[in-house]
């Protein structure tokens, strides 16, 4: 893992040897603290223990404006003002969910970095990888709102593997993105602070698992230090990497067989789909995992044991319908006359068809037929 963020070691064992226990209330704006003392962390940045939106940093959205402007091939949408460091100017640390201008295109959580001059310029210094684009059985970047409380199942996750914390602090500012393991891990950004004399602000970045049976646990808590940019350096794929401490839970295969085995789930999946043809297979525990490719296009098909959504998809889609397939009420989503996602269960296992582009019922429908 590149220097993006720091381990602090689950923070269990220190934090039970401290005193209040504080998981401050889920808001869409994360409650501004009684007293500001706008601590500076290494490297001179301060963290913003204010209000994060654009439109509370009045001076960071002028430099956001200017800098982004003109840019072509991807948008920057701004979710939060980090902090600052006060230079011959002013640098300012940005979240923003960048996604390129094409159809389909998977967004991304990574933290822009603008430079403001003493005369009004403002550019671009850099960016750190928070969540790049969707590698094998990693995070995705959450496409849809926000706000912790506005997505219930990361709320709830959330509220219970916190509950009884103990020595630190922790108010989410937003949901970042998933990722599908034994359950699903989410991803949270929270603001922090030790609750003992003299301790600063931090951002953290929040791991919280729901397993298969509804359990929810802490995965990992990392202090996320602001400053630490992309290597310019390293290959041009270098920024998709997923930039999190955690595990990864998958492991590939040759074979759907020798995947089925491994998870313990009885499955049997087509070479092909159509014209897409099986580019990935992986599996872990009670979860298997097939790729199709085709061009630009995937389709992903999974089974998992146990009746929960296995899908990871937490987009929010126009359409969503109810349909008799095969002699299952099967889940369709899409967007306009298409579909991309297909959710359904046999009462002991659950089942997902997830393509990046946009299918015709009629082949979707065929899937779901040929894997079930």
């Amino acid at each position: 893992m590149k220097k993006t963020s720091k381990m602090t070691a689950f923070l269990l064992a220190a934090s039970m040897a401290l005193s209040a226990a504080s998981v401050t209330a889920f808001a869409e704006e994360p409650a501004t603290p009684a007293v500001q003392d706008n601590a500076t962390i290494s490297g001179g940045w301060s963290v913003n223990d204010g209000a994060v939106a654009m439109s509370k940093n009045p001076d960071a959205k002028a430099a956001f404006k200017k800098a982004t402007a003109g840019l072509t091939g991807v948008n920057y949408k701004p979710i939060a003002v980090l902090g600052s460091q006060v230079v011959a100017g002013t640098n300012y640390a940005i979240l923003c969910r960048p996604t390129a201008v094409y159809p389909d295109a998977q967004p991304e959580i990574k933290i822009m970095y603008v430079y403001a001059d003493l005369m009004g310029n403002a550019e671009i210094i850099g960016f750190q990888t928070i969540i790049g684009a969707q590698l094998m059985g990693g995070f995705t970047a959450n496409s849809g709102k926000l706000a912790v409380q506005n997505n219930k199942t990361v709320y709830d996750t959330y509220k219970k593997a916190m509950k009884g914390l103990t020595g630190v602090s922790y108010t989410p500012a937003a949901y970042l993105g998933s990722q599908v393991v034994a359950g699903t891990n989410y991803m949270v950004l929270c603001r922090s602070k030790g609750v003992y004399p003299g301790a600063r602000y931090e951002w953290s970045l929040v791991t919280v698992n729901k397993d298969l049976n509804g359990n929810a646990s802490v995965v990992s808590i990392e202090t996320l230090d602001l400053g630490y940019m992309d290597d310019e350096t390293e290959d041009e794929n270098a920024e998709n990497e997923v930039m999190v401490g955690i595990a990864n839970p998958w492991t590939a295969y040759e074979t759907v067989e020798e995947a089925a085995k491994a998870a313990g789930v009885e499955f049997k999946a087509p070479e092909k789909l159509g014209k897409h043809t099986i580019a990935y297979i992986q599996s872990m525990k009670g979860l298997v995992d097939v790729r199709y490719t085709k061009n630009d296009n995937t389709i992903t098909v999974r089974k998992g044991t146990g009746t929960d959504d296995i899908s990871g998809d937490y987009n929010e889609y126009k359409s969503v319908s109810q349909k008799e397939i095969n002699g299952y009420s099967v889940t369709l989503k899409g967007n306009g006359k298409g579909v991309k996602a297909a959710v359904w269960t046999d009462g002991k296992n659950s089942f997902a068809v997830l393509s990046d582009r946009l299918l015709t019922e009629k082949f979707m429908e065929s899937i779901i037929c040929s894997v079930c």
